[in-house]
């Protein structure tokens, strides 16, 4: 077998070679998606293999075009003695999977930079030589994270410390959560970048779209685990897990500017260190947040 067929051998496109009107080869990839047996396949005739009016045609004449078959969509490419076939759906698949990642990525620096923004335009108008050094010491933070952002790190985990000590940055980039209460009594070995991010999203969708008081705490679930959750006293919704799939917006999300990534973002997010992500409707109110890790939890990012 030289080097050509090895390729062809492993490709995920599909190749179908004719002498005349009989098929001499086809690779494990057509044989699958054409659901024939490659051993009986070699020598027979062109209609036994690809068994489709139009599919033979293309063979015979050349072209491309989009077929059905056997519940299948396929792209075939045909020229003289060759075919190429390839999965539709599974293309589709892999160019939804890249387009919510390109959109997932754009929500993480949307926020960062929304910040950054905002203390530029506020230094262009504060005169207080105190209030400027704050603004440029968080744009300087904001900087920070947004350059290990880009670089794909953060997810380590850290020393334990409380979500608390994030308060002075949630409250400089999103001004209006200066009202919201903070019952955090826990701490935590979870990466503070990405429990910022959290946060950032839980206690702007609350901002947005839940009704005060808005609540960040966190406590004990029944079954022991550590949760930091944002509470808001908004109506029960219908669908709290639909709300963390991609672009899924609530109800009340109408008229409110958002792309529907904000949640799962978060259940992405949490899932990284070993956690997971929820919403249910509590005595209080609405609730969203995540399982934290704790001192002393192995770290699911570098187990194995």
């Amino acid at each position: 077998m030289n080097r050509w067929q090895e390729a062809w051998e492993a490709s995920e496109l599909g190749l179908v070679l004719l002498e005349g009107d009989r098929v001499v080869y086809l690779n494990p990839a057509a044989a699958e998606l054409l659901d024939v047996e490659r051993d009986r396949a070699a020598g027979r005739p062109a209609a036994f293999v690809l068994r489709h009016h139009r599919l033979l045609e293309l063979a015979r004449g050349g072209g491309q075009e989009v077929i059905s078959l056997q519940g299948r969509r396929l792209r075939v490419r045909a020229r003289t003695g060759m075919v190429f076939l390839s999965d539709v759906g599974e293309l589709e698949a892999e160019k939804q999977r890249l387009e919510e990642e390109r959109q997932m990525l754009a929500h993480e620096f949307r926020t960062p930079v929304a910040g950054l923004a905002g203390l530029i335009e506020l230094l262009e108008v504060e005169q207080d030589p105190e209030a400027r050094r704050r603004a440029l010491e968080l744009m300087k933070a904001e900087s920070q994270r947004l350059l290990r952002l880009a670089a794909g790190q953060g997810g380590r985990r850290a020393p334990p410390w409380s979500p608390l000590e994030l308060r002075p940055r949630l409250e400089r980039l999103l001004p209006a959560a200066a009202s919201a209460l903070w019952r955090v009594e826990h701490r935590t070995t979870a990466d503070r970048d990405r429990v910022y991010q959290v946060l950032v999203n839980l206690v702007e969708n609350a901002l947005n779209y839940g009704q005060p008081p808005v609540t960040i705490r966190s406590r004990r679930l029944p079954d022991g685990r550590l949760a930091l959750e944002v509470v808001d006293a908004g109506e029960e919704l219908a669908d709290y897990q639909k709300l963390f799939e991609p672009g899924s917006r609530g109800v009340h999300a109408a008229g409110v500017r958002g792309s529907g990534l904000g949640l799962a973002l978060v259940r992405r997010i949490a899932r990284a260190w070993g956690g997971e992500a929820y919403g249910v409707r509590l005595e209080e109110g609405n609730a969203f947040g995540v399982i934290l890790p704790e001192e002393g939890e192995e770290d699911a990012g570098s187990a194995g």
